[in-house]
C-alpha cells in the first residue's frame, strides 16, 4: 500500500453483482469494529429515488455520475468498510478514488455462482435481458482488468462461506492497516 492508503483506513469491497460485497461488508465491518457503507445507498439517498427508477427515468450514464458523487462523499471519511456497486470501476475516476481512500479487495465468483445468486433478484437493472447468464458473462469479460486494476488483494467467493470469507477479508485488512 502507498503512504496515503496507510493513512486511509478503509476496507473497500469491489466486484461483481452477487459476489458478497453487501454481506461480506456488514460482518467485516462488525469484525473490524467499522462503520458500514453501502455506495448503492448513498446514491439512492442522493437521487431521492431507487436504483431502477435511475436507470429506468435517467439512464445508465446519469447513474454512473451520482456514483461518482457517492464514492467522492464516503471517501472523506475513515474506519469504514465500503460495499460498492459491481460497475463502481467503469470510471477511471472512482477507481482513483477508491484506490487513494483504503485497502481494496475484490470479491470474484464464477459466472454461474452469480447468477444462482441474483436471478430471482428483480433489483439488477443490467440483468433485464433475455439472457442474463450471458449477460453476466459478458459484463465480466469487460470489467475484469479494471477489478483487478483497482484491488489490492482478491478473493474468490464461488466456494467459501461466509465466515470464510469474513476471515480472509479481515485478516488481510489488518494486515495492510498494521
Amino acid at each position: 500500500m502507498n503512504e496515503v492508503q496507510q493513512e486511509a483506513r478503509n476496507l473497500i469491497l469491489i466486484g461483481f453483482m452477487g459476489t458478497g460485497k453487501s454481506t461480506i461488508g456488514k460482518f467485516s465491518a462488525r469484525s473490524l469494529g467499522f462503520r458500514y457503507v453501502d455506495t448503492d445507498d448513498v446514491i439512492v439517498d442522493l437521487a431521492g429515488m431507487s436504483i431502477p427508477e435511475i436507470f429506468q427515468n435517467q439512464g445508465e450514464e446519469a447513474f454512473r455520475d451520482i456514483e461518482i458523487e457517492a464514492v467522492q462523499k464516503v471517501a472523506k471519511s475513515n474506519n469504514q468498510v465500503i460495499a460498492t456497486g459491481g460497475g463502481i470501476v467503469t470510471r477511471e475516476a472512482n477507481r482513483k478514488i477508491l484506490k487513494r481512500c483504503g485497502y481494496v479487495i475484490w470479491l470474484k465468483a464464477d459466472p454461474e455462482s452469480i447468477f444462482e445468486r441474483v436471478s430471482r433478484n428483480r433489483n439488477r437493472p443490467l440483468l433485464q435481458t433475455e439472457n442474463p447468464l450471458a449477460t453476466i458473462r459478458e459484463l465480466l469479460a469487460e470489467r475484469e482488468e479494471l477489478y483487478r486494476e483497482t484491488a489490492d488483494f482478491e478473493v474468490n467467493t464461488s466456494e467459501l462461506t461466509v465466515d470464510e470469507i469474513v476471515h480472509g477479508v479481515t485478516e488481510s485488512a489488518r494486515i495492510a492497516f498494521c
